[in-house]
């Protein structure tokens, strides 16, 4: 049982940083890791799960782009799921996120959005990081061992 796995990885985490990658595939059902998505945002968003979520403002953004395009009531629907879905919170950006992105930058050669999206995880305590995309766990995980590391791919 794939979501039973999932959960067994995820073991006593609390705080987990969801990237596009998996907001994307809860939103489109003809992807593999839908139902996984489905399960993560079911336990987020229970009141009795200790689970909780956060996303970069750089995955807004990128979850933005389609429906501002296709039409108010797509971009309606999705900034209502951004902004009050239960126990997803955005890691906004400031100026201690900016110097911790800098400095990951600086240091280890990440892309800017990359750097943004794991300083702001880094700062609000994240402890795992899901992702659909095996190319960000591949490049983060030996980087960042604070954090588990947990592709979709792996359980479906």
């Amino acid at each position: 049982m794939p979501a039973a796995e999932l959960d067994a990885a995820l073991g006593s985490v609390e705080r987990v940083l969801l990237d596009s990658s998996v907001l994307i595939a809860f939103h489109s059902p003809a992807e593999l890791a839908h139902p996984l998505a489905e399960h993560l945002l079911a336990r987020i968003a229970a009141d009795d799960d200790p689970l909780h979520g956060s996303y970069s403002v750089i995955s807004a953004i990128e979850l933005l782009v389609r429906p501002i395009r296709t039409g108010l009531e797509r971009f309606t629907f999705m900034h209502a799921f951004l902004t009050q879905f239960p126990h997803l919170t955005e890691l906004s950006v400031d100026m201690v996120v900016a110097v911790q992105a800098a400095n990951l930058r600086a240091t280890m050669g990440l892309t800017l959005p990359d750097a943004v999206v794991v300083g702001s995880a880094l700062l609000a305590g994240c402890e795992a990081s899901i992702t659909n995309d095996a190319r960000w766990k591949q490049r983060g995980q030996p980087l960042f061992r604070q954090f588990t590391w947990i592709y979709l791919g792996d359980y479906v």
